[in-house]
């Protein structure tokens, strides 16, 4: 039976090995502020200097909410220098995304449990 990554194995193997490299590519194509994919591969890596912050935040236990929140402070505060418009409106335009990053997080982690780096 596979051993849970953060236990056996360790959070830094898993985010080294494919856990950085999948949430960039997250962040690159479905979140995307500031509307770079269609550029790529030369803006491939945009956003990868807060992908970091958000796994700090997952192991951390951050819900779907806390990460749409931390997305929507991210545009604020480092990438529009912007006040928020409201402090719910950035939060429902980002939950899906908050959804769907906790889910790969977990999913990603079982995943190389079981079947070890991503192939690049």
């Amino acid at each position: 039976m596979p051993s849970e990554p953060d236990e056996l194995n360790g959070p830094a193997q898993w985010w080294d090995e494919t856990g950085d490299y999948e949430l960039r590519q997250i962040l690159h194509w479905r979140w995307d502020p500031i509307g770079v994919a269609n550029v790529f591969p030369y803006a491939a890596d945009e956003y990868g200097n807060y992908a970091p912050t958000i796994v700090d935040a997952l192991r951390a236990g951050a819900s779907a909410a806390d990460i749409a929140h931390l997305l929507a402070t991210i545009e604020d505060d480092r990438i529009f220098d912007r006040a928020p418009a409201s402090a719910e409106e950035p939060v429902d335009r980002l939950r899906e995304l908050g959804e769907a990053i906790v889910g790969w997080y977990e999913a990603s982690q079982r995943r190389w449990a079981e079947f070890g780096p991503l192939p690049r």
